[in-house]
């Protein structure tokens, strides 16, 4: 699988990374998932992408769990983990409501609690994971600025950012920011029209996609635009080698010029195989743009 570099004399974060916001949804225990881990790795998908919150604040230290079974696994794997959400659960009764948080202190805290459950020294990349409103972009860049410095993590980006946002945050910043992980896919096309791409490869900074399959809307044959989606999928696929929609949909995604890295969301290792081939795929811009024209039901103005 191709790599891309995120910040300069990185070793290259994968096209595709394995997502575990679902990770824990079949309660896998730490054998099943390293042995996801494993596949991953044997198909070129080295950059795994998690999140404090993910499983209500279960994921990572799941994922630690399964590292630790592999000796040297972790070493082989670009770790990207975020911060900021923080809801009532059984860790924090005391909380009423879910808020943001990404004041410096509160990331700095977040970022040290995720390098102990993930069992590790570093992570590869550390997110804001959503822009809280009512802290300064300062006060936020103070706790990023300083996990890089003390080698806590290697890059710094965003999650859900503006393009107004990210640069406000960029100007604060030691370093560039290396990411804005943001919602993209073709039932979710907003980045193309509001500045986030355009920013992104304006800057040189490589995007990835959240929900690339539109959290599986795409395969919904009752919703109009997947119904169209899936006719015009089968109309090409032979000029793909029998390429299916979920295939086309990743496709989509990669082939936009800011080359975003595009985050996998299933558990099932049969469909981790497939999407990996989807690297492998050049969309043609006819096709390209059939499949933008198939969601919108309409003709390219």
């Amino acid at each position: 699988m191709k790599k891309t570099m995120m910040t300069r004399g990185d070793s290259g974060f994968s096209r595709m990374a394995y997502g575990t916001w679902r990770l824990l949804s079949t309660e896998p225990g730490a054998q099943e998932i390293n042995r996801r881990l494993n596949v991953c790795l044997e198909l070129g998908i080295t950059t795994v992408d998690t999140a404090e919150i993910y499983g209500t604040y279960e994921v990572e230290k799941a994922l630690g769990e399964a590292l630790a079974l592999s000796p040297g696994l972790r070493d082989k794997l670009e770790i990207v983990t975020k911060a900021g959400i923080y809801v009532p659960c059984k860790y924090h009764p005391e909380r009423r409501t879910a808020f943001y948080n990404a004041t410096g202190e509160r990331l700095v805290k977040s970022l040290e609690k995720s390098l102990r459950w993930l069992g590790t020294d570093r992570v590869e990349l550390f997110l804001v994971h959503r822009p809280d409103w009512l802290t300064r972009a300062d006060d936020t860049a103070s706790g990023l600025n300083a996990l890089l410095r003390d080698g806590k993590i290697r890059a710094a980006g965003v999650s859900n950012y503006s393009a107004a946002q990210f640069e406000l945050l960029s100007a604060h910043m030691e370093r560039p920011l290396a990411t804005n992980q943001i919602e993209f896919s073709l039932l979710h096309r907003e980045p193309l029209t509001d500045g986030t791409l355009t920013q992104c490869e304006r800057l040189g900074v490589t995007p990835m996609a959240w929900s690339p399959l539109a959290g599986g809307r795409i395969f919904d044959p009752a919703n109009p635009a997947a119904a169209r989606l899936a006719a015009a999928a089968a109309g090409m696929s032979a000029r793909y080698g029998g390429a299916t929609l979920e295939q086309l949909a990743y496709a989509w995604v990669l082939a936009h010029p800011s080359r975003p890295l595009a985050i996998i969301g299933t558990n099932k290792i049969e469909r981790i195989r497939s999407a990996a081939q989807a690297d492998t795929i050049e969309l043609g811009r006819e096709d390209w743009y059939a499949l933008w024209e198939a969601d919108q039901g309409r003709k390219i103005p």
